[in-house]
């Protein structure tokens, strides 16, 4: 199992930042790797299902989360179908005077292990990356 953790102070507010992760559709504007994401169950504005398709060179797989966000307190993510034993991802929001604290933790595991092999090699760059689009989608949103 793999998995990753970062905390950042931004200069954007909790609702930026919140509207951003929450809105699952947009993600393959800005999010490497990402080429399709299509709310499939919405139970509610916070809370839905997403089918998400991902690709990487010659890679591409879908697989359905599970999204589940407290309104502007943190929003959590589980694969609930697709190559993944495991996918979960929180993002956590905090205010903090004129900035937002943002935690940001992901943990998965590839159900087959010649992917899991690939992929596990670029696990923590990708993550990086990931972190670091949803900073500069906000940037080029919100500056």
């Amino acid at each position: 199992m793999h998995d990753f953790n970062e905390t950042k102070l931004l200069p954007y507010t909790v609702k930026q930042l919140y509207s951003i992760v929450i809105d699952v559709e947009k993600y393959p504007e800005f999010l490497p790797w990402c080429i399709g994401s299509t709310v499939i169950k919405k139970r509610d504005i916070n809370n839905f299902d997403a089918k998400l398709k991902v690709g990487y060179k010659a890679i591409d797989e879908e697989y359905i989360s599970r999204v589940s966000g407290d309104y502007l307190k943190e929003i959590s993510s589980n694969a609930i179908s697709g190559p993944f034993k495991l996918l979960e991802s929180k993002w956590k929001f905090n205010k903090v005077n004129d900035f937002c604290e943002v935690e940001f933790s992901i943990r998965y595991e590839f159900k087959s292990f010649l992917l899991g092999k690939i992929m596990g090699a670029l696990f923590k760059k990708a993550s990086e990356k990931m972190f670091q689009a949803f900073q500069d989608r906000a940037k080029n949103l919100y500056n």
